[in-house]
């Protein structure tokens, strides 16, 4: 049985996402021209400096900062030299589990939003699928396939006040809402960051929704389950999803789900009590993928920062202030 979480060890916020792009001038037509993000640092990192963040030896990398204004929060794109070609996630869509597959954002005015984005050039799934919650929530989604295989999901809320989920609410697009994807096994995950990390689960859901298991794919009808982790408001929420597909039945993309390979590779956590926490992932077979250091970038600030490998293969960049 896990301890309880030392007072002094914790996790404090959620930022954002890891991207891995060989496509950055596409990454950041997104983000910034069509989401509203701006860039807060743009720097080159020596090899010695990706060997101490991502474990990578002989590469070198630039690396793109972005944040929602009048927030901290926001996605950072990571190039590298030499790049890989592999793609996490081909095409983006699809119901294969563990890695991350979608970055959530809530706009009051979606058909304007869908527009934005496809004035910049990009391609959607579907312009519209239906989510009715078991609570009475009411939500539209439309899911954007975007650069190295990374979907963006617009969520328009029908009856609920986005401030509910969301600190941005005057903008056509909210800060990240969550960051989320598919695991073929509910319950380590969920151990990991409930007993592990000692991260709340600040919403749950499950629904059934014709036109949301054609958007992912599935031949039938499936009962979406899922989890989603921080604060509901403050922080980019890490959402687990089941979509009730039997063993066997879906891709694991768990080895292939890392840098250098390009897509959604991990999320950005602010933590105190870094090595209480390392301790608590070893004690759990949690695997410690990059060692404590102090790489001294932008998105890691000038503390010391180390990498934990959740169940469900995503990177987990542990960064303490």
């Amino acid at each position: 049985m896990t301890e309880p979480i030392p007072a002094g060890s914790r996790v404090t916020a959620i930022r954002g996402p890891v991207i891995v792009t060989t496509e950055l001038a596409r990454q950041l037509r997104l983000f910034v021209e069509a989401l509203g993000h701006r860039v807060i640092a743009d720097e080159a990192l020596s090899a010695a400096q990706v060997t101490a963040i991502f474990g990578l030896r002989d590469r070198r990398a630039r690396a793109v900062l972005l944040e929602t204004p009048g927030t901290r929060i926001g996605a950072w794109l990571v190039e590298f030299d030499p790049a890989e070609q592999t793609v996490i996630r081909v095409g983006g869509v699809g119901y294969a589990c563990d890695a991350l597959k979608m970055i959530d954002f809530f706009t009051p005015d979606r058909p304007a939003a869908v527009a934005r984005l496809k004035a910049c050039g990009f391609e959607f799934v579907s312009e519209g699928a239906d989510v009715d919650l078991p609570d009475g929530g009411r939500f539209i989604e439309a899911h954007l396939r975007g650069p190295d295989g990374v979907m963006v999901a617009v969520i328009e809320s029908l009856n609920l006040p986005i401030g509910q989920f969301v600190s941005i609410t005057d903008r056509l697009f909210s800060e990240m809402q969550s960051s989320s994807g598919p695991v073929g096994d509910f319950e380590p995950v969920r151990a990991f960051y409930e007993d592990v990390l000692g991260v709340s689960m600040g919403l749950r859901y499950e629904f059934e929704s014709d036109s949301f298991s054609k958007m992912v794919g599935t031949t039938g009808t499936t009962r979406i389950r899922a989890n989603n982790y921080g604060r509901v408001v403050e922080d980019v929420m890490l959402g687990i999803i089941h979509y009730g597909l039997p063993a066997g039945s879906f891709q694991s993309l768990r080895e292939r789900a890392r840098p250098p390979n390009r897509g959604l590779v991990g999320v950005r956590l602010d933590v105190t009590g870094l090595d209480a926490l390392l301790a608590r992932c070893a004690a759990a077979e949690v695997d410690v993928r990059v060692g404590p250091s102090t790489p001294g970038c932008a998105a890691l600030g000038s503390g010391r920062s180390a990498v934990v490998l959740a169940p469900h293969g995503v990177w987990h960049w542990l960064v303490e202030n």
